[in-house]
């Protein structure tokens, strides 16, 4: 059987990808080795893909994948915020190690701030970022960049074990409610909407008009004539009821303040023919009906019987007889005017453009031999 090495160990200095340029490392968990790493990886019955132990002397360690093999000799680069997760400054020792990792069953992860919650999809954006990354460790805050910000997510559970890898697996993700969120007093927040919406309306009565004792306008004046805080009933024979609009005697009557008068000092004086008078433009009271809707025989629509027609001497007149004679006179006057049209009708000849009469003494209008026989 082969005698080479089953483990992987070394130590190196790290430093973050910026020293190598390549800051878009930042945006997982990728790890540059030398290349005398590879040709001992190599020799080796490792697992692909290869996934790496990193221990700082502090006694921190993470998990994270390989990119490259391009680091020069005796070091390893590797992002910024696995340094600050290893506690290890830049050129400090960090011991590497090969190991084998199962796949993540399930991810949860806490927002270090709340304003993860003003990204519209966060799940979309944490799938897009986890391809980048070849593996979790629990207890690590790893950094997600979006839109132009670092979002920072603390990895508080990771299952079947503490380290455990994504590529290529179908995991869950729950999210934990971020670092200062507070959860909101929903039912406080109803009941402020309802204040807002109903606070400025005026306490409806009984009889359909606004109370006049109760207003949440104004809180002194329903607190006025209140016995703890409590609103009297309506004493309705001391004070007189407002109505609506009502009929009474047979005639629409408007409610509120429609039934007053105008003030006779409140009317406005004009000067006319027949010397000073209120103005018309204000109406003290609103007319009464004195007339009455007929029918096609002259009945009236309330069944009593039609004032009779008189002329000017007092007679009492029979409309149908009046309507038959101005009928007569009217056919008369027609047929007198249809005979004296008719006579004047006269026969006229028309030659070219103009009428003309015919001559006497045999004379025609034309000329030629066709008027001899």
């Amino acid at each position: 059987m082969g005698g080479g090495p089953r483990r992987f160990e070394e130590q190196y200095h790290c430093y973050s990808v910026a020293y190598a340029g390549k800051d878009h490392l930042e945006a997982g968990d990728k790890i540059l080795l030398p290349p005398s790493a590879l040709d001992t990886l190599s020799r080796m019955m490792v697992e692909y893909p290869m996934l790496f132990r990193l221990e700082s002397e502090s006694g921190m360690s993470t998990h994270s994948g390989v990119l490259e093999f391009s680091a020069p000799e005796g070091s390893v680069y590797l992002p910024h915020w696995v340094m600050q997760n290893l506690l290890v400054p830049e050129g400090g020792i960090l011991t590497v190690k090969n190991v084998s990792l199962p796949k993540a069953k399930l991810i949860k992860l806490k927002p270090q701030h709340v304003d993860w919650l003003e990204i519209s999809n966060p799940r979309a954006v944490l799938e897009h970022a986890l391809r980048s990354f070849s593996c979790v460790t629990k207890g690590d805050t790893i950094c997600i960049p979006y839109n132009g910000r670092n979002y920072h997510l603390e990895l508080k559970d990771v299952q079947p074990q503490d380290a455990a890898c994504i590529i290529e697996t179908d995991c869950n993700v729950d999210f934990e409610a971020p670092v200062g969120y507070v959860e909101p007093d929903y039912k406080k927040m109803a009941e402020e909407k309802q204040k807002e919406t109903y606070g400025s309306m005026p306490k409806q009565s009984r009889f359909g008009g606004a109370s006049p004792n109760v207003s949440a306008c104004s809180p002194a004046q329903s607190r006025e004539g209140s016995v703890n805080g409590t609103v009297p009933p309506l004493d309705l024979g001391a004070a007189e009821v407002q109505k609506g609009t009502r009929i009474v005697n047979g005639q629409v009557v408007k409610g509120d303040d429609s039934e007053k008068v105008t003030d006779e000092a409140l009317l406005a004086e004009s000067v006319g023919a027949t010397g000073v008078q209120p103005n018309g433009a204000v109406v003290k009271a609103a007319p009464t009906n004195t007339y009455w809707a007929v029918a096609g025989g002259g009945s009236r629509l309330d069944g009593k019987a039609p004032s009779p027609l008189k002329d000017s001497a007092g007679n009492v007149q029979d409309a149908r007889e009046l309507r038959l004679a101005a009928a007569a006179a009217r056919a008369a006057k027609n047929k007198s005017d249809c005979v004296q049209q008719a006579s004047e009708v006269k026969r006229k000849s028309k030659i070219g453009n103009k009428f003309s009469k015919r001559k006497v003494g045999g004379a025609t209008a034309f000329q030629g031999g066709g008027n001899t026989m």
